[in-house]
């Protein structure tokens, strides 16, 4: 199972950093146009709005490269807690299990 979620968290992180990426990228492309354009005689100059978009796509895109990383990193770390524990669950029951097949000695108290 740990794998599972192992993997789940590396897909998850991996998407959300390429995800996150493209949207900064593309708002960064189309605010660079708006702002080339706005620079030329007789065109409409940069609003407001449009820097607003941009930040926006900004912290959009910075929410979900850091959202998908912390989800990813939680799933990565859930599974190596599961694996932790379902060693310590074997080794208990080897213990227990040698324990059972020894007869038990009998104390000096008697």
């Amino acid at each position: 199972m740990y794998r599972y979620l192992t993997l789940l968290g590396v897909v998850v992180i991996v998407f959300s950093v390429v995800g996150g990426a493209i949207e900064i990228s593309t708002s960064y492309n189309e605010y660079q146009n708006l702002l080339h354009v706005s620079g030329a005689p007789g065109s409409n100059p940069l609003t407001v709005l449009d820097e607003a978009r941009w930040q926006a796509a900004r912290l959009i895109g910075g929410g979900v490269i850091a959202g998908g990383v912390i989800a990813g990193s939680i799933l990565m770390g859930l599974a190596w807690i599961g694996k932790t524990i379902e060693e310590v669950r074997d080794a208990l029951g080897a213990d227990l299990g040698e324990d059972a097949h020894q007869p038990t000695k009998a104390s000096a108290s008697h």
